[in-house]
């Protein structure tokens, strides 16, 4: 059965790091050991770990998914109420929340108990069974998923599909699916990740001594569809980021920790000591970048999704159709304007961010260190000139060399070559980001944050948002009714319908801020890859060409490179499988 992406990732650079700690701490080399206060102790930051809470119905069987996808068998299963409090599990580095089943009317301050431990939620996975919501529960669905903008964060889980005439089969799914229609409108079912499974058919092959008839409950489960879904939640959201910050950390000292061993040729180790100063330097505003773009975001879809409630609250019986449309164009226009502005803000801390990266550069650049090391680089360079016609083009058919000094001379001549003169030229592009590169990265922040980004592009208004009867002009798409006395009509009918309306209206701006989270969430990691990625990989190259050049590898050494190549390994699995 499929696993979960994020848990075999954890577990891989849990592994990783537990080994690069006891290499570093056991290294033979003082300065090797000292690297070991930065080893971070865990791949999952501090409070930073997924949280997925599991909430739904009372007894649809939330512990016993939670039995099913984590093998534990500490967790409380039955008909009754098994689940009194919000119970988290670690789960290798995932937070899993099981919660009591909302609306039981024998316990309803469980309800409240649920509704915290989904405030600070990732994930939410909502439960229900073959028999679906009762009136009550699908309250609480719709305030989850509507009301509290919950639904771009959640995973539906039809559960007991067993008990289904049947069995878990298409034909079964495709009539509750449309049962469910009704249910979450203005939402479909395809749009809120619905999976059917039976969680009691896993445990009950996990106890099977019979292969065949165990793989034939797995396949009835439908559980491998759930992990699917949830693997692709966790893509879609970019979640798996949090723990490649950890990774890229651990990249660094490994770096550092292979630098330290010394080559015996007292230039390559200070031009490994340079390189691996400017690489430290990237690698944090490359973490920084994001963190400050993300902050600059969430004010702006906070204040957002504020503008849906205003404008909702105004829809009541006696609302004036023209006062809503006008109330609803201009919120759209402070809407569009706060995307623009944010592209602003956004290019500001960019700018920021590369200012202090230009300092950090020049600093390493006009160091003491570096004004010693090119003159002796220089020497070098003449004397592997000497000579020998060199052709950028042809550097990779020059003649093999066994002298240290035209060995680095072609590493001098390659990563730096000036054909007007023997000289370093760039250092190795060493003064990146101190100039007019500093100037290119913050100028193709436009590219990236295009002004011409329209969140409203994202809503579906078309999801019956007007039920009430109000003429709502949206985007080109106007829905038209006439208002009706409240005299003429029922009253609770149009009580429901006015409810209906402000729900779809909230889901319509919940949706405008997504779009926008997502947008920026996704070009940001596409710019910090185009400005910084590529001259991490770079000097990364660089860094590999200068430990070719020693004649052999100690033993530390080995196991550094070693735990460097699994660690670039990992994050570029990530990469690859997910959203970043």
């Amino acid at each position: 059965m499929k696993t979960v992406e994020i848990h075999e990732w954890i577990k891989r650079g849990q592994d990783i790091l537990d080994r690069a700690t006891q290499t570093i701490e056991q290294a033979p080399s003082d300065p090797v050991r000292a690297l070991l206060s930065r080893v971070p102790k865990s791949v999952v930051p501090t409070n930073d770990a997924i949280r997925v809470v599991f909430a739904g119905q009372y007894s649809a069987g939330k512990s016993s998914i939670l039995t099913a996808m984590t093998g534990r068998d500490d967790i409380a299963i039955g008909a009754d109420i098994t689940t009194q409090e919000a119970h988290e599990y670690d789960w290798n580095g995932i937070k899993i929340i099981d919660t009591p089943g909302i609306h039981t009317q024998v316990r309803p301050d469980h309800d409240a108990v649920t509704y915290e431990a989904i405030s600070s939620a990732d994930l939410l996975v909502f439960v229900t069974t073959n028999e679906l919501f009762d009136s009550h529960v699908a309250s609480h669905f719709r305030k989850l998923a509507i009301d509290q903008d919950k639904a771009h964060e959640m995973l539906l889980v039809v559960n007991k599909m067993r008990r289904c005439a049947a069995g878990n089969t298409p034909a079964a799914q495709e009539v509750i699916q449309e049962d469910l229609r009704n249910v979450l409108a203005p939402f479909t079912p395809e749009q809120l990740r619905t999976s059917y499974i039976d969680a009691e058919a896993v445990i009950a092959a996990a106890g099977e001594s019979d292969e065949k008839i165990a793989q034939i409950l797995i396949k009835k489960s439908g559980f491998a569809a759930f992990i699917e879904e949830f693997n692709g939640f966790v893509r879609d959201r970019g979640l798996g980021s949090k723990y490649t910050t950890t990774l890229y950390t651990l990249q660094q000292i490994l770096q550092e920790a292979i630098g330290t061993e010394s080559t015996g040729d007292v230039d390559i180790d200070c031009i490994k000591k340079i390189l691996l100063q400017k690489r430290r330097a990237l690698v944090e505003t490359q973490s920084q970048i994001p963190r400050s773009v993300a902050n600059q975001v969430h004010t702006v879809t906070s204040a957002i999704r504020r503008e849906g409630n205003e404008v909702a609250d105004i829809i009541h019986g006696n609302a004036d159709p023209k006062d809503v449309n006008k109330k609803m164009a201009q919120a759209q226009t402070r809407v569009q304007e706060r995307t623009d502005e944010l592209v602003h803000r956004v290019q500001i801390t960019v700018e920021e961010q590369f200012a202090h990266l230009a300092e950090r550069v020049a600093q390493i650049t006009e160091s003491q260190l570096a004004k010693e090391l090119l003159p002796r680089l220089v020497a070098r360079l003449e004397v592997d000139l000497a000579g020998l016609e060199v052709d950028p083009a042809n550097l990779a058919k020059a003649r093999q060399v066994s002298d240290a000094t035209q060995q680095l001379g072609h590493f001098l001549v390659k990563n730096s070559f000036n054909p007007s003169a023997t000289t370093l030229g760039g250092f190795f592009k060493l003064n990146q980001y101190s100039g007019t590169a500093t100037h290119d990265a913050v100028k193709a922040v436009g590219h990236f944050f295009d002004k011409s980004f329209m969140p409203w592009e994202a809503v579906k208004w078309t999801r019956n948002i007007a039920r009430a009867g109000q003429a709502l002009a949206v985007v080109g798409t106007v829905v038209s009714f006439v208002l009706q006395i409240k005299e003429d009509v029922d009253a609770a009918k149009l009580d429901a319908d006015l409810r209906e309306s402000r729900a779809g209206l909230r889901a319509g701006f919940n949706e405008a801020a997504h779009a926008i989270e997502m947008h920026f969430d996704k070009t940001t990691g596409q710019y910090v890859q185009e400005t910084i990625g590529q001259e991490l990989e770079a000097i990364d190259q660089q860094l590999a060409e200068l430990r070719q050049l020693q004649e052999s590898h100690s033993a530390l050494s080995l196991d550094l490179y070693g735990l460097l190549e699994e660690t670039q390994a990992l994050i570029q699995d990530m990469h690859t499988n997910s959203a970043f």
